[in-house]
């Protein structure tokens, strides 16, 4: 079974929320094209910015863009849909904060970033069909409850080198990495070499926020890319959480 698209992940967030399309996985991506619905809410008085970008659906190959998807700011009333060529501009608080997508017969993805003051474009998201899940989930003998979470623990792809570790410190079912080559899924919570540069964290409980631990190869403590933010666990929604470690400072 070839790594799928879908754990190609938000990388290199430091300014602003924008995923991996640039390495060809998510297709075209850029700003937002017509069709988006804009949102509506409130943030209590709050300063605000326009964040616009494309709503993806991950296949076994390109992803394809999606229309219909919800995107929503939690913690606020913002919420809008992805137009016919999956494009979306909604509202956000200004600073660090996380935004939702989802999509029904998909599982959802919540990343952290910082919205800056002039706004941001080209940002893209990724749902995951729900056959994909149960695929990788059946590949490792596993099952996938959509009644609970899946947590990505995402290390720099450009400096992992193998032997990276990441724990959750809630409740999960199973952890899995994908491994060299063909990029099978196996389980484990620590990298392998040549492999992919995430550890994924399924059935995870979604009582509780978590808040994952990470080491570099070298038994060294990473940090968290958005320290400011909260991870929430929620039923059937990928939850990314993007860590720096010394060796890529």
């Amino acid at each position: 079974m070839r790594k799928y698209v879908w754990f190609c992940l938000s990388m290199g967030l430091a300014i602003s929320l924008i995923g991996c399309g640039d390495d060809g996985n998510n297709g075209g991506g850029g700003s937002a094209g017509s069709g988006g619905t804009a949102g509506s809410g409130g943030t209590g008085g709050a300063s605000t910015a326009t964040v616009s970008g494309i709503v993806y659906a991950a296949t076994d190959g390109d992803s394809v863009t999606l229309a219909g998807a919800t995107v929503s700011i939690p913690g606020t009333s913002f919420t809008t849909t992805s137009g016919s060529d999956g494009s979306f501009s909604i509202e956000a608080p200004v600073g660090a904060g996380m935004i939702l997508a989802t999509a029904a017969g998909h599982w959802g993805e919540l990343q952290a970033g910082t919205v800056l003051a002039g706004g941001l474009t080209g940002v893209e998201l990724e749902v995951i069909p729900d056959d994909l899940v149960d695929q990788v989930a059946g590949a490792l003998g596993e099952t996938a409850d959509p009644s609970k979470g899946l947590v990505a623990v995402i290390y720099d792809e450009d400096v992992a080198v193998g032997g990276e570790t990441a724990d959750l410190g809630v409740n999960y079912g199973f952890a899995f990495v994908f491994g060299p080559g063909d990029g099978d899924p196996m389980e484990s919570n620590v990298l392998i070499a040549d492999g992919g540069s995430e550890v994924i964290f399924a059935n995870v409980d979604v009582s509780t926020d978590v808040m994952p631990s990470a080491t570099d190869a070298g038994d060294q403590d990473c940090s968290f890319e958005f320290p400011d933010a909260v991870y929430p666990s929620q039923a059937k929604v990928l939850t990314e959480v993007a860590m720096v470690c010394p060796q890529a400072r």
